[in-house]
């Protein structure tokens, strides 16, 4: 599963367009992203990531694992706006995903 992990900090979506191209062809997966690290990013950020991965990408799922509450609430209304809230997840800092930080 490709996971994008996520640094410190985070803005603007050609950013997220470049982190998700460099994950490579994401057709069909489950696209995770590690958001633990994550002190502070941007609405702009969190909307091109869920674009990229779910409608450019054609992931099948996007898991957001950990990150700060604001930014879970701009991947939340992204998703909401962009209509592919089924195919949004958020799980807890402790969830096991197979992602080792």
């Amino acid at each position: 599963m490709p996971t994008l992990t996520l640094s410190q900090l985070v803005a603007g979506r050609e950013l997220a367009a470049e982190a998700m191209r460099k994950l490579g062809p994401v057709e069909g997966t489950h696209v995770v992203v590690d958001a633990r690290p994550l002190v502070s990013g941007s609405t702009s950020f969190a909307g091109q990531l869920v674009r990229s991965a779910l409608l450019d990408g054609r992931a099948a799922e996007l898991t957001i694992l950990g990150g700060p509450a604001e930014f879970l609430a701009d991947v939340k209304i992204a998703a909401e706006q962009l209509q592919v809230t089924d195919h949004v997840a958020f799980a807890p800092t402790d969830a096991d995903l197979g992602v080792h930080s």
